[in-house]
């Protein structure tokens, strides 16, 4: 690792948070200028398909009785 210390039970806890708060992300920083940021992700919205409307159908001739 590249020397970062973290606690595990911490970042589960900010986990459970999101969870608990329906949160997409918590950060936290310190005065040291460390932070730690705790993300999950968002299923985006299903998109809604619409059946197209159907074609006009033009009238038929009307035929005058004669």
């Amino acid at each position: 690792m590249s020397g970062i210390s973290f606690d595990p039970e911490a970042i589960r806890a900010l986990a459970q948070i999101l969870r608990d708060t329906d949160l997409s992300e918590i950060e936290l920083a310190d005065q040291g200028g460390s932070k730690l940021r705790v993300a999950r992700a968002v299923a985006p919205a299903p998109v809604v398909q619409y059946a197209a409307a159907p074609a006009p159908v033009a009238a038929a001739p009307v035929v005058a009785p004669g």
